[in-house]
């Protein structure tokens, strides 16, 4: 009965820090319209800003505390809805969650610039050591006893805020009739400011409490306390707080439960008591009704050119060609980021295919690498050509498996979906011992009468499929497919209601997507030879997505671009000063930011410029016709 109480104690004072971080989404959500994935990461900014004030400038604690939470959060907050935030078109899903998750890489990136990894930080809890209560045998520390008062104050003071109170109802009226609230006067900009400055101090707090009640000061771990509060926040539809605050404090419980009876030390279920909040998020993802995110008028922007199979023809020769005469300058270190590179593209394609085309967000793109690379290792381990065919159709197989149940996911549920999957499968998979925890050796891939030994051999091979599979991913997009792809992407709706199927098409464009990024896993365990389970660490899969819609989720080259892009980087970074000695986050963060300004990405928009400047130049080039039939009426002769 005492360990009883313990846990249920334990799993209070958890959900209640879930049900914090979980009231903060919910409050942007609603009264913004924009689901903000970089809640846990601006949260964990603020928690090392404390620490930074609390430990390493000795700040006393209250001053330090109410320095975080009452000043730079709010003004963070504000700030950034303000300058980025306010311009996002949230009848645009795609880019406001690849804007949202932008933010979620590049402050991470921060964080690790200004505090670096490699120094051990810690907080100590708020209370001493010998600040408890006891209660039927068992200690219940203050730390806990405020992480439930706490939750409980945030859910009643928010609840009476947005529904009792002209503020709060006005700041939710705004997501749903902008112009009609402005009409009343009010400034909307400055209320979704608000609205921010209020989540990102909640975020703040849920994430120091987290630090101060584990003693776990980690930018990873703080970042991803988010996927907890996801699961809080989805099972209250994103608007219910008091539903959402059940949620939170069920997963607590059952977490605290699961760590005190069901626990084991090895096997799958060792990590149960970490991805129980992950496996929630799924069921409640798959099993309650979707959420109804607002529906407005389709985005007002250029759609980017589609080119011709001359054009694909001529980018896929200029590829093998550029590998060729690269080959002379790359040694070493450079030789082997280009031949990783060039795998990591292909894997692009896949995102290419499945965003660009078919409007669909996957985050667990680096999952179904490291499941090509495994299967490559399993089903072919001299590197035969039977095992690359063999992952590619299974990896076929398991997109098609996946679609299924997702069929009825699109948007920000698929998103959040495939990125619990992918928390999921590396936990439960690939960090077991007998699959990825140690160092696997994976052979190069054998072909009759060719030899890919040797590294540059690789590299033109690797070319060589790139190039075949970039024109076959743009043929794709000028087929009848393609077009279906493109109007489903624009209008669902409007497909519905014509009679096409939609299902048929998610079960098809993803089935091809994970085929592709299984065959990719194989070429890159081929290519690299040694792999282990952080090559395919979970939140891996968010750079892929991020670097191609940098470059222009609509292109081809984009996914080659984005994985030279990601292979270079670490390459590059250790000749930076310290500050940017976090280049692949801070890079491919603050790019995809930019995607405010070129929301068609890079190439669209050098390519626009450069076909403007052409057509400029051409317009006021005289031409030697009109010249000459000028002197012809007058009698001048032509050569004078």
């Amino acid at each position: 009965m005492s360990l009883f109480i313990g846990l249920t104690i334990a799993g209070l004072a958890t959900g209640a820090i879930y049900a914090i971080a979980a009231s903060g989404l919910v409050v942007t959500y609603t009264t913004s319209g924009v689901f903000n994935f970089a809640h846990g990461s601006l949260g964990m900014l603020m928690t090392f800003l404390y620490w930074q004030l609390r430990i390493a400038d000795h700040w006393s604690g209250p001053l330090a505390i109410g320095a975080v939470l009452l000043v730079a959060a709010p003004i963070v907050g504000a700030g950034l809805q303000l300058s980025l935030v306010r311009w996002i078109d949230i009848n645009d899903t795609g880019i406001m969650l690849v804007m949202t998750l932008a933010l979620l890489v590049f402050g991470m990136g921060v964080a690790y610039a200004i505090w670096p990894p490699d120094t051990a930080r810690a907080l100590g809890p708020f209370f001493g050591p010998s600040a408890f209560v006891t209660f039927l045998g068992q200690r219940i520390t203050y730390e806990q006893l405020l992480c439930i008062g706490l939750a409980i104050a945030v859910a009643v003071g928010l609840r009476l805020f947005l529904f009792n109170t002209r503020l709060g109802i006005t700041m939710r009226a705004v997501v749903d009739d902008r112009p009609l609230v402005a009409l009343n006067g009010w400034r909307t900009a400055k209320l979704n400011a608000l609205s921010w400055a209020i989540g990102i101090s909640l975020g703040a707090l849920a994430a120091m409490l987290q630090a101060t009640l584990f003693e776990d000061l980690s930018v990873l771990n703080l970042t991803f306390l988010v996927i907890n509060s996801f699961a809080a926040a989805m099972l209250g539809r994103l608007r219910n707080l008091p539903l959402t605050f059940v949620g939170a404090l069920v997963l607590g419980l059952a977490a605290s439960y699961v760590t005190g009876y069901v626990h084991t030390q090895s096997g799958p279920l060792a990590e149960l008591e970490t991805v129980l909040p992950t496996l929630f998020l799924v069921i409640v993802l798959l099993a309650l009704p979707s959420v109804r995110l607002r529906v407005g008028a389709p985005p007002a922007r250029r759609s980017p050119r589609i080119a011709s199979a001359r054009v694909s023809g001529i980018q896929s020769v200029l590829v093998v060609g550029a590998a060729v005469v690269a080959l002379p300058f790359l040694h070493g270190t450079n030789l082997g980021a280009a031949n990783q590179g060039l795998a990591i593209a292909i894997l692009g394609l896949a995102v290419v295919l499945l965003s660009g085309y078919g409007g669909q967000l996957n985050l667990a793109m680096y999952t179904f690498l490291g499941l090509g690379a495994w299967l490559f290792t399993k089903l072919s381990p001299g590197g035969g050509l039977g095992g690359l065919v063999l992952v590619t159709l299974i990896g076929a197989v398991a997109g098609t498996l996946f679609a299924l149940p997702a069929l009825r996911l699109r948007g920000l549920e698929l998103a959040l979906s495939t990125l619990a999957l992918s928390e999921l499968v590396w936990y439960v998979l690939f960090n077991q011992n007998n699959v990825m925890e140690n160092t696997i050796t994976i052979h190069r891939l054998r072909l009759p009468f060719i030899s890919l030994q040797g590294a540059r051999a690789n590299l033109v091979f690797l070319a060589v499929v790139f190039a075949l599979l970039a024109f076959g991913v743009a043929t794709i997009r000028r087929s009848s497919f393609g077009r279906l792809l493109a109007a489903t992407k624009d209008s669902p709706a409007g497909c519905a209601t014509i009679g096409l199927n939609l299902s048929l098409t998610k079960i098809g464009i993803t089935a091809l997507s994970t085929a592709l990024a299984t065959f990719a896993g194989a070429l890159y365990g081929s290519t690299q030879q040694q792999v282990t389970a952080n090559d395919f660490y979970f939140y891996l899969g968010l750079f892929i997505v991020l670097i191609v819609y940098v470059w222009g989720v609509h292109s081809p080259m984009a996914a080659l671009f984005g994985g030279l892009s990601l292979a270079i980087f670490p390459v590059i970074a250790p000749h930076l000063p310290a500050w940017a000695s976090q280049l692949t986050y801070l890079a491919v963060g603050f790019g995809a930011l930019g995607m405010v300004i070129n929301p068609n990405g890079t190439l669209d928009a050098v390519s626009s410029r450069v076909r403007a400047a052409w057509e400029n130049r051409q317009i006021r080039r005289p031409t030697a016709a009109p010249l000459r039939e000028e002197a012809r009426l007058l009698g001048i002769p032509a050569d004078s």
